[in-house]
């Protein structure tokens, strides 16, 4: 399953580096942008949004928003 979060706080490459290694933990695969600001995960169970939140904060001042398709 995938899922889509729009991150606010990235500005540059290197936050997305930091953003992609964060959320890299989480799921089997992520891909992340700088245009449009947003991660899509592909996870095998749906995580939550906290769970997200927590692992951007240990990189940044980053903050997922999710993208309901």
């Amino acid at each position: 399953m995938q899922q889509v979060f729009h991150i606010e706080g990235m500005h540059c490459a290197a936050c997305v580096d930091r953003v992609n290694k964060a959320l890299a933990t989480l799921a089997q695969h992520v891909h992340v942008t700088l245009e449009p600001p947003q991660a899509r995960l592909q996870v095998d169970a749906p995580l939550s949004l906290e769970h997200v939140q927590t692992a951007l904060q240990k990189v940044g001042d980053y903050r997922a928003v999710p993208i309901v398709a």
